[in-house]
């Protein structure tokens, strides 16, 4: 069975027990950046590995993790790169070829401090990848056209990062395209709604972040 990675950052976590459950199954591989092992715990979760200064993890979280043998990998304070980059590393060479690995998930990725929730992000250009989720929403990166299917009623956003997103057609949505250029200053993308089954994102060029958010309460939670 093929691995799933998922990483626990130590940011805002809204998470039912069961969405945690169904993540994180038989076949996850967990990281922790420092604090996120605190949510790990909470949650009945075993990483992999916890990576970081380790100035947010709880004592007694550091101390049952060391217990069950989990890989302490402790940096300075003061480094060049964020924990959870630090992660992304680790999984690197794991896998050995970023652009071929699987999608890694990111819980607890948003929230808590803005600068740390525009970083994540933005890392999404370098780790092209990953995937953060919500208890309904989720967002990923797209560098080239793709087909979203079963998200009928979704509503989705695309937030241009490149200077602008060129010829971009939508189709299979409320507000559909054809052929447009959109810059990266213009709200025009924001807030549509997929009606289709099967709905696509066709463009030539341009670098986005993808948000999808699921408001049917009555449809089961994202199956990872």
């Amino acid at each position: 069975m093929e691995k799933k990675y998922v990483i626990f950052l130590n940011g805002e976590y809204k998470y039912s027990q069961e969405f945690m459950d169904k993540l994180v199954s038989e076949n996850a591989v967990c990281f922790c950046a420092d604090g996120g092992a605190n949510f790990a715990f909470k949650y009945g979760k075993i990483p992999k590995a916890i990576v970081g200064d380790l100035d947010s993890i709880e004592k007694n979280v550091l101390e049952y993790y060391k217990s069950k043998n989990v890989l302490i990998k402790k940096f300075p304070k003061d480094k060049d790169f964020t924990d959870f980059e630090l992660i992304l590393e680790e999984i690197h060479k794991i896998k050995k070829d970023n652009n071929y690995l699987q999608q890694v998930f990111v819980v607890g990725g948003l929230g808590k401090r803005i600068d740390m929730t525009l970083s994540n992000l933005f890392i999404m250009e370098k780790y092209k990848n990953l995937v953060f989720l919500q208890e309904n929403e989720e967002i990923f990166y797209a560098e080239k056209s793709f087909i979203l299917k079963n998200k009928k009623e979704y509503e989705f956003s695309i937030i241009p990062i490149s200077e602008k997103v060129e010829k971009l057609t939508l189709k299979g949505f409320k507000f559909e395209t054809d052929k447009i250029d959109v810059k990266r200053e213009s709200s025009r993308l924001v807030s549509n709604v997929i009606l289709e089954n099967e709905a696509s994102v066709e463009f030539e060029n341009g670098k986005l972040i993808i948000v999808l958010k699921n408001n049917n309460k009555k449809k089961e939670v994202y199956k990872y």
